[in-house]
């Protein structure tokens, strides 16, 4: 069956496509390629430098609650613990 294939199409069948690079841009201007950034893009970018420069780890909260534990009067809500730890059980398909 494949050997009936060139039959069909013939030897001219597949031509060499001759391709034309233009630099020409839509509005004219040839030689010049550019990126343009939409103003969500820029404050997108300006928003995310801001958020690099804030630590991932609050060091203030962390010595509270080093201090309170060292002191012995850390006092957790253990209802909200709790309640905590049945949502994430039950979101995680345990029972």
């Amino acid at each position: 069956m494949i050997e009936k294939i060139p039959g069909v199409y013939g030897p001219k069948a597949v031509n060499k496509i001759n391709v034309k690079k233009s630099l020409q841009s839509a509005s004219g201007e040839g030689g010049r390629d550019g990126v343009e950034f939409s103003s969500f893009a820029v404050e997108l970018s300006k928003v995310s430098a801001e958020l690099k420069k804030i630590p991932d780890v609050r060091e203030d909260l962390v010595e509270g609650f080093r201090r309170q534990i060292q002191e012995g009067t850390y006092a957790p809500d253990l209802e909200k613990v709790a309640r905590s730890l049945i949502v994430a059980g039950l979101l995680n398909g345990e029972e």
